[in-house]
């Protein structure tokens, strides 16, 4: 019997029963298939049966917006949290977290066929090595302000949507399960400062308002928590009673801070930190290092996890104390702290002055002196003075990956050993197929999931050169 065709009229709903087999990350998109055609179906979860309408067409495939569920999947679960679905955080919540896992290690592994031409089953891959904590995992949290019936709210930007065009709206939280529970007596004293003062929220379409982010973060050893307030300007009334409300509705805050930023759009970077009240940095333990975070620091927010990753490389990539190491992407130093007592020498590089400060006022709080940190950036170095071939490069760059020059730069260094580490599988897969075109062979890749409930996961890579 020939296959019904899907009409093509875009007049009026087309509704269709559809059974989701899939779901493409990294979004919470569903994926199946009506008379031959596929469809994404944001909401809608593998082994579901669904009723749809089709609201985009394409010609290879379209969009569906769910309007019953015929027959729920068993993977199912009841989502804990009531903001789910609505912000822009979690996408896995309403799933089980073993079967998270078990997505998490699909997709690394059709990501790296697909992308890379890498077959996992010719490869030694670790199963996914699941986080610690499921909730109450992360260390840092940006929230957002905006507003809602002319009152200023806190939360996190609406999800993305292929229905509806971007606008940047903000959904208010009362907290969040992800972070530490302190935040819900964190957002009622800023939410209160901004109305009783009358502030502005930011506006990303007019660009307008005073108000953008508050970012908070937590040390997850002490509980101490720092606290940054983010506007267009550094002159905000009466800061130093909004640190004695702080500090009186939440003692955990240990340090304040307010940030300028006057770019456009929905940009992170600061122009100017000024500090307000309480120390200026607070410290978390990876143990047994300790990491002073200052407010411009990277750290990985599941520093849980990341103490998991550190202790455990050592064991899947075999180190020498005769050996020399360079970490290209280093940030504030803390895989190369941890690894140097592996090896003979470290020297990072990071292109972000604050980082190297940072990375260098780590290394002599934990009296680490074999570790050398250095300012530039990656693509502009050369194979002179102190950068000379490493027995062991590591590079852990943003989710963009590599770019051609440093992958230029670690092919002419040609460091017999190299350990890559990402949060993103495609441009991860993408950078491994150049490496091994280079004449690396992959020794062994470690998963790890830093980012319950969402689609992103941190690989670890382990190749060596055999030209």
């Amino acid at each position: 019997m020939a296959k019904k065709k899907l009409s093509s009229s875009t007049s009026g709903p087309s509704l269709v029963s559809i059974d989701i087999h899939d779901m493409a990350f990294p979004n919470d998109y569903g994926v199946g298939k009506a008379a031959g055609y596929v469809l994404f179906v944001p909401g809608a979860l593998p082994q579901d049966r669904i009723k749809a309408e089709i609201v985009k067409r394409g010609k290879h495939f379209g969009y569906a917006r769910m309007v019953s569920l015929e027959q729920p999947s068993p993977l199912r679960i009841k989502p804990p949290c009531p903001h789910f679905g609505l912000c822009g955080g979690c996408t896995l919540q309403n799933i089980g977290y073993q079967h998270q896992l078990l997505m998490k290690e699909r997709y690394l592994h059709e990501t790296l066929k697909r992308v890379g031409d890498i077959d996992a089953t010719k490869v030694d891959v670790l199963p996914i090595c699941p986080s610690p904590l499921t909730y109450s995992y992360r260390s840092k949290i940006e929230l957002s302000f905006g507003e809602e019936q002319g009152q200023a709210v806190l939360g996190l930007r609406q999800r993305l949507s292929p229905f509806e065009k971007y606008d940047g709206s903000v959904i208010p939280l009362h907290g969040c399960m992800n972070f530490s529970a302190t935040l819900t007596r964190i957002i009622p004293v800023f939410t209160d400062y901004a109305r009783s003062h009358r502030l502005a929220c930011y506006n990303m379409l007019t660009r307008r308002g005073t108000l953008r982010r508050l970012i908070v973060r937590e040390a997850k050893a002490s509980g101490d928590i720092m606290v940054i307030l983010e506007a267009t300007t550094g002159r905000l009334p009466d800061t130093s009673g909004l640190w004695q409300a702080m500090i009186k509705t939440a003692p955990e805050i240990k340090s304040f801070f307010c940030a300028v930023n006057r770019r456009t759009g929905d940009s992170t970077r600061f122009e100017q930190i000024l500090h307000v009240g309480g120390h200026v940095f607070i410290e978390e333990k990876v143990d047994p290092w300790i990491f002073r975070v200052h407010p411009e620091s990277f750290f990985q927010p599941n520093p849980k996890s990341a103490e998991t990753l550190y202790r455990q490389i050592p064991s899947m990539a075999p180190l020498s104390r005769d050996e020399t190491m360079l970490g290209l992407y280093c940030g504030m130093g803390p895989i190369e702290i941890s690894l140097s007592p592996f090896v003979k020498t470290v020297t990072g590089i990071d292109s972000l002055p604050q980082n190297i400060a940072n990375a260098v006022e780590n290394s002599l709080i934990n009296n680490r002196s074999n570790c050398t940190f250095l300012t530039g950036a990656v693509e502009r170095l050369h194979v002179t003075g102190s950068i000379t071939r490493p027995d062991i490069t590591v590079v852990d760059p943003p989710r963009g990956g590599l770019t051609p020059a440093a992958c230029n730069l670690i092919a002419t260094l040609k460091p017999r050993k190299l350990i890559y580490i990402s949060c993103n599988p495609s441009t991860l897969a993408r950078d491994l197929k150049l490496f091994i075109a280079k004449g690396y062979t992959i020794g062994k890749i470690a998963p790890f999931d830093f980012f319950p409930h969402t689609s992103h996961s941190e690989t670890f890579v382990y190749l060596q050169d055999h030209l």
